[in-house]
């Protein structure tokens, strides 16, 4: 993420909703079911934004619901009427971030138009950055003994295995032609990435981002190793954002991605139990993500009470650890680092809805993977046995979401007709149950589905024999011209003996 320079203010402009209703002002929540109501027409979008370009404006991304823009301290305060003032924000441990704010209460924090956008625009909320959810470990190697210390786990390996992600790869399936969006602080390089051969496009930037080969934080390169862990052969589009969550999220709907996976958010989700206008804008740009088909995955938070985790359009995701040496789904229990609640914005909503690996909460922190980052960067940590090493470990629920992901992925190669409700009912259906642990609200995991865990730990491999059923089924509904398309795209299950025997390896068993 990237502190605004040169006194660079960005905001997000709602133009007049379709439904009449302005979507700051909206008082029930923004789904996937409602959505379209906060869309604007094609013909208020463009006059909006030639509008704002007169006033001097940099329109910096254009979506269905909100445009984005840029532009100096002084512009906003002299064509909106009003003073801001600077604000610093710790994005993580030892990180700040600086925003700008009007003054007043959270819930007066819409610029009114002024009079050449009067009949044009419902406001402008001004970019608050989020939190990311990943843990930054001051500790020294995990091999110097420590009898509190745990192992830490190494990407891609040990992650696809516990979560049953190798065995659907030795089954053919790796996410091929599957596109995941990642919205965080950019993409570093990483000769890990190469050495592999995984697919990475060239970096998106968001808002107000710059330096696209750069992330001197090195969140997104090290939290991206998690979805090549579970589909290896999934393509990667980095989007990198800076205080504007909601631009970079809908520059990443713009890239047509299946899947966008986000490790951050915004711990809000409890008293007073409202949505600031801007975060009202994000709830749209989610729930419209969802309602074009894409399946979103957010971090629950770690001890958080995260949004946009706790969106019901999303897939929520938790944090499982996992005790080593791994040698059964009785080494797994809820972890202490991770979040669950009940949603204060969503009644009946309850987070996580399963989960992803996490370490569990060691001095406050919850070292549980080696990651690859950027040189120098905030996370290329000493506790590899090395400084400047380009390496780091850490976790928290920011890894648990990209691994979730690329499990999506593995479903979505063999059946792309799958809707993100169906996505998400079928990973909850296949999860994997964890019975011990408490999370970091005090949540028990127990038999079933818990308040901690949710439906458990997904797996992979679970969801990829009832993704082969289900499409099996369609096969077999099909029209011949439908099932010679079937044939040719690989969709339809090539059943050999191999995976007969693999099969009812897993009817006889957990995994």
């Amino acid at each position: 993420m990237n502190t605004q320079t040169n006194e660079e203010v960005v905001a997000v402009v709602s133009p007049r909703s379709i439904g009449g209703t302005s979507l700051y002002e909206m008082p029930e929540p923004i789904t996937s079911e409602n959505v379209k109501e906060f869309h604007s027409t094609e013909d208020d979008i463009r006059s909006t934004v030639r509008e704002l370009r007169r006033l001097g404006f940099n329109v910096l991304q254009i979506g269905q619901t909100t445009v984005s823009i840029g532009g100096p301290r002084k512009l906003y305060e002299d064509a909106f009427g009003t003073k801001l003032r600077r604000q610093k924000k710790e994005v993580f441990v030892g990180k700040e971030e600086e925003f700008y704010t009007p003054p007043g209460e959270p819930a007066e924090q819409v610029l009114r138009a002024p009079a050449e956008l009067a009949n044009l625009i419902e406001g402008v909320a001004l970019a608050e950055p989020p939190i990311l959810f990943q843990t930054p470990s001051p500790l020294p190697p995990i091999a110097p003994p420590d009898p509190a210390a745990y192992r830490y786990l190494f990407v891609p390996d040990e992650v696809g295995l516990i979560l049953n992600a190798d065995r659907v790869h030795r089954m053919g399936t790796a996410g091929k032609g599957v596109k995941i969006a990642m919205v965080d602080t950019g993409f570093y390089r990483h000769p890990f990435y190469g050495w592999h051969g995984y697919r990475v496009r060239s970096t998106v930037l968001g808002p107000g981002a710059s330096d696209p080969d750069k992330d001197n934080v090195s969140h997104g390169t090290g939290e991206a190793a998690n979805i090549f862990a579970t589909a290896p052969e999934a393509e990667l589009i980095p989007v990198k954002m800076a205080s504007d969550t909601v631009g970079a999220f809908n520059a990443a709907v713009a890239q047509n991605p299946h899947v966008i996976t986000n490790s951050w958010g915004y711990d809000i989700d409890k008293a007073p139990c409202s949505l600031v206008p801007y975060l009202k804008a994000l709830e749209a740009a989610v729930a419209n993500a969802v309602a074009n088909g894409i399946v979103v995955c957010f971090s629950a938070g770690n001890g958080h009470y995260g949004f946009p985790g706790s969106h019901p359009d999303v897939i929520s995701v938790g944090g499982v650890h996992v005790k080593y040496p791994f040698t059964s789904y009785a080494d797994l229990e809820a972890s202490s680092y991770a979040s669950s609640f009940d949603s204060c914005l969503y009644s009946g909503r309850h987070v996580p809805d399963f989960c992803g690996l996490v370490g569990r909460n060691f001095n406050n922190t919850a070292p549980l993977i080696m990651l690859p980052v950027q040189p120098g960067s905030s996370l290329d940590l000493p506790n590899t046995g090395a400084t400047n090493d380009g390496w780091g470990v850490f976790s928290g629920t920011s890894a648990a979401s990209p691994q979730v992901a690329g499990v999506v992925a593995l479903i979505l190669e063999k059946n792309p007709a799958l809707k993100p409700a169906e996505v998400k009912s079928l990973l909850i259906n296949t999860a994997t149950d964890v019975k011990t642990g408490t999370s970091a609200m005090g949540d028990i995991a127990g038999s079933g589905p818990d308040d901690a865990t949710g439906a458990g730990l997904v797996n992979a491999k679970w969801a990829y024999i009832k993704t082969m059923g289900s499409v099996a089924v369609q096969f077999f509904e099909a029209t011949p011209e439908l099932q010679a398309k079937m044939i040719a795209s690989g969709q339809v299950p090539q059943v050999s003996a191999d995976f007969v025997e693999d099969l009812l390896e897993t009817l006889r068993s957990t995994r």
